[in-house]
C-alpha cells in the first residue's frame, strides 16, 4: 500500500522551505520525507519528486515549473 501511495506522488512539485538536501512534505494528506538528488536547493526553489525509495522520496530542483500549475502542493 505504501508503494501506490508514494506513487501518487511523481510529478508533484513544492517550494524547498531551506536550502537543506533533506526535509519532510505534506502530499495527499500524509508526511514523506524527501531527499534532493539532483541540483543545489536555495530557501524558495521549486522541487520536483522524481521516484522514491522505501523510505523517502527523491526530488530535484526544477525552477522551471510555477505555482499555477495542477501538480503544485504547499508546502506548510
Amino acid at each position: 500500500m505504501a508503494d501506490y501511495q508514494m506513487q501518487k506522488t511523481i510529478g508533484t512539485f513544492f517550494r524547498s522551505k531551506n536550502d537543506q538536501l533533506l526535509g519532510n512534505v505534506r502530499i495527499l494528506g500524509s508526511w514523506y520525507d524527501y531527499k534532493v538528488i539532483k541540483g543545489r536547493p536555495e530557501a524558495g526553489s521549486m522541487l520536483e519528486v522524481t521516484d522514491f525509495t522505501s523510505r523517502e522520496l527523491l526530488v530535484v530542483v526544477n525552477n522551471e515549473k510555477a505555482e499555477s500549475e495542477v501538480n503544485y502542493i504547499d508546502n506548510f
